[in-house]
């Protein structure tokens, strides 16, 4: 259970205490898209969003895009953002989170990776031994697959919560 177990878990990605992280030395940050930054269905990212990435990197970090989604996915996204990304990563395996650390220029100590998916974002952030950050996905909708793998990771998460909860 403990390698599916985010090291983090925020409602959104607002809601992450960056200058905590950048205080931790993490200096890169590897962003999933759909259902972590925007709809999956959405082709660019919101104003929010984007102002988010571009704080973020006058703060210093580092930022790259990971997605198991297509490059045309990818590109519609990033095409007003233009930030350095990652399609058919083929998360949960760590290769595209590699790319992403050598694209950043950043070691697996400095690097975390944020997104809504145990079994996909999270577990390669665990293969690629880098920190984990959960949020909680933006819609209920999903592609169908994803939807089968929802039902799963409510199970685990549920059981992350119970544990972590004191005993009272």
């Amino acid at each position: 259970m403990s390698y599916l177990t985010p090291d983090f878990y925020y409602d959104s990605v607002f809601q992450i205490p960056y200058d905590e992280l950048w205080k931790k030395n993490i200096r890169g940050l590897i962003f999933d898209i759909d259902n972590t930054l925007t709809h999956f269905d959405e082709k660019a990212p919101s104003a929010k969003i984007a102002g988010l990435l571009r704080r973020l990197e006058r703060k210093g970090f580092r930022i790259c895009l990971c997605t198991n989604n297509t490059n045309t996915r990818l590109g519609d996204f990033n095409e007003k953002l233009s930030l350095p990304g990652i399609a058919n990563a083929i998360k949960p395996f760590a290769r595209g989170l590699h790319y992403a650390m050598e694209t950043m220029g950043t070691k697996p100590s400095e690097t975390a990776i944020i997104g809504d998916q145990l079994l996909s974002d999270i577990w390669a952030g665990k293969n690629a031994k880098i920190t984990t950050i959960m949020v909680k996905p933006i819609s209920d909708k999903d592609f169908l697959f994803v939807r089968f793998k929802r039902i799963i990771e409510r199970r685990l998460l549920r059981e992350f919560f119970r544990a972590r909860r004191p005993d009272t």
